[in-house]
């Protein structure tokens, strides 16, 4: 049902979406019990490049008899492209607290929260979050995992009594110290645990925490004990076992590995939007306004040039995600181009959108803004490529 009502969006156009908000509402409950329910079993005996893979899905993981062969096995072959990949936000998605290099540089972080004051420091090895209310009353936390390479910020999870929590203060770069987490109420918190942080659902867990590692899904269950930091290569291509087989083998027919760049544009960005959000997330989770401009898939599917069969509007047309994202704007004109003409050309089959009448370069600059939201104390590319007119209100 969620696959069908994220392709059915594509094709409707933008003004009519919220007539589609409505079925989302009535359905949520029903759809999201779905997303949280044991995926169903899937046969072996369908092509590499079906969508999902037969052999693996992102929220299943590793089904039985396969197994993750982690990033080294896969650097064997793939050297330049594993080491690369390493190095990329998505590659650093997520550490160790005590191997953050923020926190490593920042031996102590304060934040004054109302009443509350809000700690980080690094003490006997480990990185405490603590909260003070000035009455010599304090909850201190060690921190697990810090979540975010801090190119925007990086947000903090811990546990207490078995429950893990999202820390309600972040780093960000921009002013390099702590502010309130994206997502969490500004109001001021009622006690000193709600000054800490906010609970994780167990929904919440399985979407955030396979997001930001890897290699720690198997039979549709989260293995805290095997987590690896960061997004590696089998968060993205599968658990590797039968690939390496394969290749010992010298089996070259069947590779037995999923390669997300031969799917449609469509489910590419399906693909994509299972951790940077699609528009069937981001309607059901009731998200508007300025702040969906962090959700790439969404936002593009917005554009009047979005096609879903159309491999010049993909994701990876414009980016490749073993490598760090390329920053000179210039550099994208060749992908705008691939589809639109330049001034005084002739369409052709292939390229028949019309030249820009103002400028021949840096095309990204105009259409596809840098916007501040609000709190984030970061500017983010809005995906949804448009005429873009300063001052104007945000187009959901």
């Amino acid at each position: 049902m969620e696959k069908w009502f994220t392709k059915a969006l594509r094709f409707v156009p933008r003004l009519v979406l919220i007539t589609y908000v409505a079925t989302v509402l009535a359905l949520e409950s029903g759809l999201i019990a779905q997303r949280t329910a044991v995926a169903p079993e899937t046969s072996s005996s369908q092509p590499e490049h079906d969508f999902p893979p037969a052999h693996w899905q992102r929220t299943s993981g590793a089904p039985s008899g396969l197994r993750y062969v982690g990033r080294n096995a896969c650097a064997g072959c793939h050297t330049d492209l594993a080491e690369s990949e390493a190095q990329t936000p998505m590659g650093r998605a997520s550490t160790h607290a005590v191997e953050s290099d923020i926190l490593s540089k920042h031996q102590s972080l304060s934040y004054t929260d109302g009443p509350y004051v809000i700690h980080i420091e690094r003490k006997d090895g480990q990185e405490i979050y603590s909260a003070s209310d000035g009455q010599q009353h304090t909850v201190s936390v060690p921190i697990l995992w810090a979540f975010g390479l801090g190119d925007a910020g990086q947000t903090y999870v811990y546990e207490r009594d078995g429950i893990y929590y999202e820390s309600r203060i972040s780093y960000y770069k921009d002013i390099d110290g702590l502010d309130i987490t994206i997502g969490h109420n500004i109001k001021l918190p009622a006690t000193l645990s709600e000054a800490l942080g906010r609970p994780l659902s167990d929904t919440d867990v399985f979407k955030c925490f396979p997001c930001h590692t890897s290699e720690d899904v198997l039979n549709r269950k989260l293995h805290f004990d095997l987590m690896k930091p960061g997004v590696t290569c089998e968060n993205c291509h599968g658990p590797g076992s039968q690939h390496v087989e394969a290749i010992q083998n010298r089996n070259w027919k069947n590779l037995h590995i999923f390669n997300p760049a031969h799917l449609d544009p469509g489910d590419l960005n399906d693909f994509c939007g299972t951790c940077h959000r699609t528009t069937y997330d981001v309607l059901a989770a009731r998200v508007y306004d300025i702040r969906t401009v962090r959700f790439q898939p969404y936002r593009l599917e917005h554009s009047r040039c979005y096609d879903p069969t159309d491999k010049r509007i993909s994701c990876i047309a414009c980016h490749d995600p073993h490598v760090n994202l390329v920053t000179d704007l210039n550099s994208y004109d060749t992908k705008c181009l691939a589809c639109h003409m330049r001034n005084g050309e002739k369409p052709t089959a292939t390229r028949g959108a019309r030249a820009c009448p103002r400028a021949a370069k840096s095309c990204v600059s105009c259409h596809m803004p840098k916007l501040s939201l609000p709190g984030a104390h970061y500017k983010f590319t809005d995906h949804f490529i448009r005429v873009y007119n300063p001052g104007e209100s945000y187009p959901d």
